[in-house]
């Protein structure tokens, strides 16, 4: 009975939360979730090209949930510290870490395309000064001078982009409404099919009338037998093999057409058209990636939970419109590439196919190009700037807090030796960032593949509205369940394990990325399964003893392996600091206003309790 209680005293609260603290937000979610599928039915976009949406236009304003006024959180670290512990918090910083340090890669990989092909020198100079510019300022600015900077980046891309889409909108093929690049081509029947290459090649070559062009437009078949060595069909089967024949497969709509096929188009409410992605988007978004991105998380405390609040929804709808309309570049240049393809320059025309915003850019002329270019530069500064200081107060105050007194600290509270720690892991960081592009990465697997990973971070976050006390399992269980659903993953689609790892029994569906769907549904069900069972422990929600946290063995091993550092971080750790709060810092310029407010936070928590606010 005592359980049934409590969980209706969570159901309760978290209704109350949604509907009548939050009504503004709750509505205005669903407001913009029934407007994206208009605009998706509206213009008959592949909904593939814009699963991002979501997690700009919806999903970014849940993140400021965690900043309950009666929780007294300053910061996302400080809280899973307070509710899991030290181990939990530093594996959470870990992750973080991990994500800061894809944006890098994946910022400088977008930029660099802009001035050169791959890996060539002028390639490789634009990765680096487009790293280098946001270490600048953000090693002598902080967060001020990223809050700053992001302003004015903000208006120059509006402005950018609303120039680019009248662009876009005047030059767009007259049959944009009825056109659909996504399908199979169903050829005619024909008594003397084409089964030579060069019988397929000419039926592409007919309507592209370039060779290199037409090549990108059909994908021919060899015939085989299920005997590798035999070449012939009359010995194939005299000798009990399967023959396949060969066959031809045209790749383009107008292609087929022109052939005399059928164009059967993919149903876009489908796995197939793309849904696949987009219900991995909803999954990652709503439950779990909000809370990985520390660009997002630093923000939601810097000011009043309703500030923020509204702050958040504006900037997700701004976002999630400008993601919006910006992907009509890539849908524009595959569509052109298809239907007018003797418009576009063989040298651009594969890139075109594909949608790639340089080659679309470079279709139109210097001019554009140069506009497209400032609006990624801008857009990718405004990016890293966010992201070394997120890595700077991580590594700073979060991370050495908990090393000196136990617990993250917020920014507010920093000395020089966290300023120090900060600008130190902004210079560690853009160098290692780079080094992934020697691996020719794609932008997409910064987000897909990372969110794989911490589908097991979003029930203990969202936990944070409702349970109290200390549950460092309802943190670790399903979070490195996440993590080792997300290695697996990860290593089933490397070339160097693929062959080993048969991950096929995963696949939901027969979309593109029905591997991925699959791990996603079924890892992110396992953890939220794994952490609602973990509710049962500590369920008084009784706090952590402080001494419990300052003991931590964990903690004081790092301690000892950071001792060489102190010389270059000034002062030191001090091993009474785990027993002393007010000795946390020796020589590091340490203010106590940190510890008084620390002592303050602990009794707030005390009279939660007492009062009967703990679950």
């Amino acid at each position: 009975m005592e359980g049934g209680n409590r969980f209706a005293g969570w159901v309760s609260s978290c209704s109350r939360y949604m509907f009548r603290e939050h009504r503004l937000h709750f509505f205005g979610t669903l407001a913009v979730l029934m407007v994206f599928f208009v605009f998706m039915m509206a213009f008959q976009v592949n909904l593939q090209w814009f699963w991002l949406l979501l997690y700009a236009a919806l999903i970014l304003p849940f993140a400021p949930y965690v900043t309950k006024p009666e929780f007294f959180f300053r910061s996302l670290p400080e809280a899973i510290n307070e509710r899991y512990g030290s181990m939990a918090t530093l594996a959470f910083g870990l992750a973080v870490l991990f994500r800061l340090y894809q944006e890098v890669w994946s910022n400088a990989l977008v930029v660099a395309g802009f001035y050169g092909d791959e890996h060539t020198r002028e390639w490789w100079l634009g990765a680096c000064l487009s790293t280098a510019i946001p270490v600048i300022y953000s090693f002598t600015g902080g967060m001020r001078a990223s809050l700053v900077t992001d302003v004015a980046q903000s208006v120059i891309c509006i402005g950018f982009l609303l120039a680019l889409i009248i662009v876009l909108g005047v030059n767009a093929p007259a049959s944009f409404g009825s056109w659909n690049g996504a399908g199979t081509c169903n050829l005619a029947a024909d008594p003397t099919p084409p089964v030579l290459p060069e019988q397929c090649a000419a039926a592409a070559f007919d309507w592209i009338r370039d060779a290199g062009k037409a090549a990108l437009a059909y994908n021919y078949t060899a015939p085989t037998c299920s005997y590798g060595t035999i070449t012939s069909q009359d010995v194939c089967t005299s000798v009990g093999g399967t023959w396949t024949a060969a066959t031809c497969q045209l790749l383009q709509q107008r292609v087929c057409t022109t052939s005399g096929g059928k164009w059967q188009p993919r149903e876009r409410a489908s796995l197939e058209g793309g849904m696949d992605l987009l219900v991995v988007a909803l999954m990652q978004g709503i439950l779990s990636y909000p809370f990985f991105d520390p660009v997002l998380t630093d923000r939601a405390f810097l000011a009043s939970p309703k500030a923020m609040l509204i702050s958040f929804m504006l900037a997700g709808i701004i976002s999630g419109l400008f993601i919006f309309l910006f992907s009509f570049m890539g849908i524009f240049g595959n569509m052109v590439a298809n239907l007018e393809p003797t418009t576009v320059a063989p040298a651009i025309y594969k890139n075109m196919l594909a949608g790639n915003p340089t080659a679309v850019s470079k279709y139109f002329g210097t001019a554009m190009y140069s506009v497209t270019n400032i609006i990624f530069i801008t857009e990718s500064l405004s990016t890293l700037d966010s992201t070394f200081t997120s890595a700077a107060k991580l590594l700073g105050p979060e991370f050495l807090g908990i090393l000196e007194i136990g617990q993250p600290q917020p920014p507010q509270t920093a000395n020089k030796r966290h300023l120090r720690a900060g600008r130190i892991i902004i210079i560690i960081l853009a160098v290692i960032g780079i080094l992934p592009l020697l691996a020719n990465p794609t932008a997409l697997n910064a987000t897909t593949v990372s969110g794989t990973l911490i589908m097991g971070l979003g029930p203990p976050v969202w936990f944070l509205i409702f349970i109290k006390g200390y549950r460092p399992l309802t943190f670790h269980i399903p979070f490195w369940w996440g993590i080792g659903m997300g290695v697996v993953f990860q290593l089933s689609t490397a070339s160097c394990c693929k062959d080993y790892i048969n991950a096929r029994g995963f696949a939901f569906g027969s979309g593109e990325n029905n591997t991925l769907l699959g791990f996603n549904v079924i890892g992110t069900a396992i953890a939220w399964g794994l952490a609602g069972l973990t509710l049962l422990e500590n369920s008084e929600g009784s706090n952590l003893i402080v001494a419990a946290a300052q003991g931590n063995n964990v903690v004081k091993l790092i301690q000892k392996l950071l001792k060489p550092l102190d010389r270059v971080l000034g002062g030191k750790f001090d091993r009474s600091a785990a027993a002393n709060p007010n000795m946390a810092v020796e020589g590091g310029d340490f203010d106590m206003s940190a510890v008084k407010e620390n002592a303050a936070f602990e009794e707030r928590l005390q009279r939660d309790q007492e009062s009967g606010l703990a679950v």
